[in-house]
């Protein structure tokens, strides 16, 4: 194995480690809201969507 390829296999190794690292939730907790909106929902939502301006001349 050429130092090269070494070089790569332990940089490819440490990059693979640092990927394994940090916090991982198991259960996210569900937005405040959650309980307010009805769930599967459509889309575009009339009520929040803007209104057409109409034709720009």
């Amino acid at each position: 194995m050429t130092r090269r390829q070494l070089s790569r296999l332990i940089l490819g190794a440490a990059a693979l480690a640092l990927a394994g690292c940090g916090k991982k939730i198991r259960f996210p907790d569900p937005p405040d809201d959650a309980a307010d909106v009805p769930y599967p929902r459509g889309y575009p939502n009339a009520n929040t969507d803007p209104k057409p301006r109409g034709e720009v001349q």
